[in-house]
Parts: structure tokens; sequence; C-alpha cells
């Protein structure tokens, strides 16, 4: 797969547009730590509908948060990443991505998989 990483000065805002374009897109979210022995990567969350994907430059954070169930007592699940050192996407400039790639500290790396069934109502 092809990726290109973003320039950090463009993290916020092209997060921002992400999340407009893929709100409520089922996702799942990966989390690889070399420092752990397992070899197999955790997976925090899976088919869960994409809330938010954000980069605070003051706090230095990326945030990528996801909901399941109903609207009256949704379940969220928000996962930070502090002082992100690199971030990647799949694909072309011009299209969508599937994959956010966000390397972080003693460098674990956070994957959010979109994927390409249609989004959930709500």
């Amino acid at each position: 797969m092809v990726t290109r990483e973003l320039p950090r000065d463009s993290w916020a805002a092209y997060l921002e547009q992400l999340t407009i374009e893929l709100h409520n897109m089922p996702v799942t979210i990966v989390v690889a730590d070399p420092r752990m022995e397992e070899t197999v990567p955790g997976v925090e969350a899976r088919h869960m509908a994409l809330q938010t994907l954000a980069y605070d430059r003051r706090a230095d954070v990326f945030e990528v948060s996801a909901a399941q169930g109903g609207p009256h007592l949704p379940t969220v699940l928000r996962h930070l990443v502090d002082h992100p050192k690199r971030i990647e996407v799949d694909g072309p400039v011009a299209i969508t991505p599937r994959m956010i790639s966000v390397l972080g500290q003693a460098d674990v790396q956070t994957v959010v998989r979109i994927s390409p069934e249609g989004a959930f109502s709500g």
C-alpha cells in the first residue's frame, strides 16, 4: 500500500475536513506497540461509527473517537496520541483515505481503517 506523509502544519485542517467527509463511517482502530512482546497489534475498536479525527496544536495531541449503540445510550471510545511524530494516509491527494496511520512516542503506531461500507445512520 502506498502512503503519503502529511505535513505537520496541515494536520488540524486536514483531519477536520476528514471528520466531515467520513462522519459515521465504520472504522477499526488498531494499536501496535513495538515494546510489547506480542506480535499481533491490539484492536481497540471494530466496526464503530467515526465521530472525530482531530489534532490539537496546543496540546500536541491526535484524537480519534468512535461510537456504537443507539442514540439514547451510545458508547464512545476516544483514543489519544500524545506528541505524534508523523501522520500518514493511503492513496493520492484528491482521494479520501481508507487508512490513517499515526506514529506516536516510543514508536507506538495507531492505525484507523475506514470501511468501504456505507455510513451508519444517526
